[in-house]
């Protein structure tokens, strides 16, 4: 062996050298933060729901990065950016969703901004958003899956899980009733009006509505819908009636059903059937007379008051009602005359003694022949309204029904107003071919008479006579406790004296006659007032004599004798 294979000793020994490689365990740290990193991503992309696009007409109230989307307050998404459309006329909001929230995310599926908002039917909503700033709601649909959505601009009235059913309503006008407006049965809010459909005025418009569960179990086929909304006042022979549903419906519209009795058969009405709105309750009992026949009515006088919808009644007792009034001219006779639909509901009448119904041709013809006509009469004094009352009058002469163009023609008499004005009219033609100038031109001679007369010297000496024939006995009367002989004695001369002026004056009234009447007023006052002195003059000169003959009564008194 070489020295080379065998060291000298104590030489230091050659190095060995290992070429097998091993992992540092530094290397584990940057594993370990791949395999959590990993893991993470995972986790993150296992819980990652789906990117869906919501389309809203405005950003108001979104913000990218802050606004989420809730269900029930439980977050189900995050709105990530905002974009304006091509055409500038939407906002495109893009969304990522939860994992949760993937298997609603469906057709039919709703979303809207929840800010606060005001109105009648709801009241204020969406108040917490004032703090915590505004979100997207989701509701669930039912449909196929779906990622690209139209948000709603307002809240849906009704949500996707509460229970109940939808009808639809269809009626000519809508009036204050919109989305949201309560629906009522016997006063209680059991639904809502979900919106409308106005695509054909022409047929009309068509309601939405829903009536949440129980009660959408009270609708029946036979079911009436009405308008409740606003105030009703009306006027009958009650008076006046105030009807107010309640002030939600004021403010906000309403609509009330209600089925009767006999319409509480079968089963419940399904989804999506259809019935007619009314314009109010009294409409609804309207509805139930279906029979209605039409007639026409002429007058010639004024018919002011009188419209469409006013009633006809018979013995005070609605039959039917008016739906037409017009003026018709003709030309040739030069005249004008109203021609007055009106249509009778003989359902209303209950016939006795016969098989047959009013409005059969014979009953109307047998009862105009009997005296039956239209008249108008006052309906309501306070406003004025008319209607047209049949009245039977057999001293009328015999009648026909007549024959219109299009209904038969019932004839008609003049109503009270104008048979008033009639009378009113014949009275006053009566005054006005009085001979009044005539009689006026007498009356100021008589008086003219009468003045002459009563500055006649007659009259005059006649009561200048009288008063102081009247004046000398007042004289002696009082005279009569201190020497009662000589005025005895002189009362006979004087009372004579009255009396020949009583018989002058009485003597000048006959010239009254002549010249103011032999009937007036005041010649009888003044005869009467002439009668009354002779009277009292006769009885002073029985008292005269008597007291000649027995001047002691003044002390004593009269005697049984004295008459």
């Amino acid at each position: 062996m070489t020295d080379i294979d065998h060291p000298a000793p104590g030489a230091p020994a050659a190095p060995r050298i290992d070429r097998k490689r091993r992992l540092s365990p530094i290397w584990l740290v940057p594993i370990v933060a791949a395999l959590v990193g990993v893991y993470l991503a995972w986790i993150t992309l296992s819980d990652k729901g789906p990117t869906i696009t919501i389309t809203f007409q405005t950003a108001d109230g979104l913000e990218a990065g802050k606004t989420v989307i809730k269900h029930k307050e439980v977050v189900f998404g995050t709105v990530k950016s905002l974009a304006l459309t091509e055409d500038l006329s939407h906002v495109e909001v893009t969304a990522e969703m939860t994992k949760e929230a993937a298997p609603h995310l469906r057709q039919g599926t709703r979303f809207w901004v929840v800010r606060p908002r005001l109105s009648a039917s709801g009241g204020l909503t969406g108040f917490s958003t004032i703090v915590s700033g505004a979100y997207i709601e989701l509701d669930p649909g039912q449909g196929a899956s779906e990622q690209s959505y139209t948000g709603l601009e307002d809240p849906p009235v009704v949500r996707a899980d509460m229970p109940g059913t939808e009808f639809l309503l269809t009626a000519d006008r809508i009036g204050s009733i919109g989305a949201g407006s309560p629906i009522y049965f016997r006063d209680v809010q059991v639904g809502q009006v979900m919106g409308f459909d106005s695509s054909n005025l022409e047929a009309g418009v068509k309601i939405h509505t829903f009536v949440r569960a129980p009660y959408d179990r009270q609708v029946y086929a036979g079911t009436r819908f009405w308008n409740a909304a606003g105030i009703s006042l009306t006027t009958g022979p009650q008076g006046f009636r105030l009807q107010i549903e309640s002030l939600q419906a004021v403010l906000a519209g309403g609509i009330a059903f209600d089925t009767p009795s006999t319409a509480r058969t079968g089963e419940p009405a399904k989804a999506g059937t259809s019935f007619a709105l009314y314009k109010d309750q009294t409409s609804v009992q309207e509805s139930e007379y279906t029979i209605r026949l039409p007639y026409l009515v002429y007058f010639d006088s004024s018919v002011g008051g009188l419209a469409p919808g006013a009633p006809v009644e018979w013995h005070g007792i609605k039959i039917g009602q008016v739906t037409d009034v017009r003026l018709q001219y003709d030309a040739v006779a030069g005249m004008a005359r109203i021609p007055v639909t009106i249509e009778v509901e003989p359902q209303r009448i209950e016939l006795v003694g016969t098989d047959q119904a009013f409005g059969s041709g014979a009953n109307v013809e047998a009862l105009v022949r009997r005296g039956l006509r239209a008249q108008l009469k006052t309906g309501n004094l306070l406003t004025g309204a008319m209607v047209v009352s049949f009245e039977m009058d057999p001293t009328l002469p015999p009648a026909e029904l007549g024959t219109g163009d299009r209904y038969p023609v019932i004839p008609s008499v003049p109503g009270q107003l104008d048979s008033a004005m009639r009378s009113i009219n014949g009275i006053l033609d009566k005054v006005s071919s009085l001979p009044l100038e005539k009689l006026i031109e007498q009356a100021n001679a008589t008086l003219k008479s009468f003045e002459t007369l009563a500055a006649a010297p007659e009259i005059t000496e006649s009561l200048r006579s009288l008063a102081g024939t009247l004046a000398s006995t007042q004289q002696l009367l009082s005279q009569a406790n201190t020497d009662l002989g000589p005025v005895i004695q002189k009362l006979p001369p004087l009372l004579d004296a009255a009396q020949q002026a009583v018989r002058r004056l009485s003597g000048t009234l006959g010239s009254v006659t002549q010249g103011y009447g032999a009937d007036s007023t005041f010649k009888r006052d003044l005869t009467r007032l002439m009668s009354q002195v002779d009277d009292t003059l006769r009885s002073v000169r029985v008292l005269t004599d008597y007291l000649e003959q027995h001047p002691e009564a003044l002390i004593r008194g009269k005697t049984e004798g004295f008459n």
